[in-house]
């Protein structure tokens, strides 16, 4: 099996709310591959911030695959501009209506904690989350602080929200402990796909390194095995063993990123 994948596109960074521009971009990726094969695909999460731009960008890209396995990014989650209001300050809101309308894409899967079998090859995805030590830290180095919002009551009149911790602000250690469980009895998959990555690649050189990958990744591996895991967040291209599994990483990122950018491929 020929595994195409990418991760990060942040499509409204090219084309927001114009589907000419995201048809341009669509057309430009699969430009960029290197093998004829249209197999499968993955991306490794933060499509965009705006859901009907990243169900269309998708749903062009799955017109040429057999199959496509996506999952969620923390820009995935964010909530910008009328977005709060739409989904009641509630990023998982957002998350659920992308996942709803993914459903009308018929060969392409939303991995959220689930294990699934293609042609013999199983695939487990989510987009797992990091560990926070310190919110003040956290509060000052990620913009996820500024945009993820977890309201539970239904629609009140809304009050102004620019400073962290406040009521509808998310929980950040609810959501590690969330995205744990989905994975801590995961057994066997031949494919792990996380937007967070499994290890630490020593990003930025501090406390901020604990934002850029999940502290039991090396525990997971040890224990499934997998054949690969392919993961995103850090918009710096990975490939690399780690006891056994290949790790990688392909991310568009930014305009001003990656600029060698192509659709790679593996074949497991």
């Amino acid at each position: 099996m020929t595994i195409d994948h990418f991760t990060d596109p942040h499509i409204d960074f090219y084309a927001r709310y114009n589907t000419q521009k995201i048809n341009a971009l669509a057309d430009r990726l699969l430009n960029t591959k290197t093998t004829p094969d249209f197999d499968v695909l993955v991306i490794a999460g933060d499509i965009g911030h705006y859901n009907d731009d990243n169900v269309y960008f998708l749903s062009l890209l799955a017109k040429h695959y057999k199959k496509v396995f996506v999952t969620w990014g923390n820009h995935d989650l964010y909530l910008l501009g009328n977005y709060k209001e739409l989904y009641n300050y509630n990023s998982f809101n957002r998350l659920k209506d992308l996942k709803e309308k993914l459903q009308n894409i018929p060969n392409l899967t939303f991995l959220d904690g689930e294990l699934v079998e293609y042609q013999g090859i199983t695939f487990w995805g989510s987009g797992l989350w990091y560990e926070v030590a310190s919110l003040s830290h956290w509060a000052d180095y990620m913009n996820d602080v500024k945009y993820i919002f977890d309201r539970k009551e239904k629609y009140i009149f809304t009050l102004p929200y620019e400073w962290y911790p406040i009521e509808y602000r998310f929980n950040p250690y609810e959501l590690y402990e969330r995205e744990f469980k989905k994975i801590e009895k995961l057994d066997y998959a031949d494919v792990i796909i996380s937007h967070i990555p499994p290890i630490n690649f020593g990003v930025s050189g501090d406390m901020g390194d604990n934002y850029y990958f999940v502290p039991y990744g090396e525990m997971i591996i040890e224990r499934v095995k997998p054949k690969m895991w392919i993961f995103g967040h850090t918009h710096i291209k990975r490939d690399l063993k780690f006891r056994k599994t290949r790790l990688i990483c392909n991310p568009l990122g930014y305009p001003d990123e990656n600029r060698e950018f192509k659709i790679e491929s593996v074949e497991v």
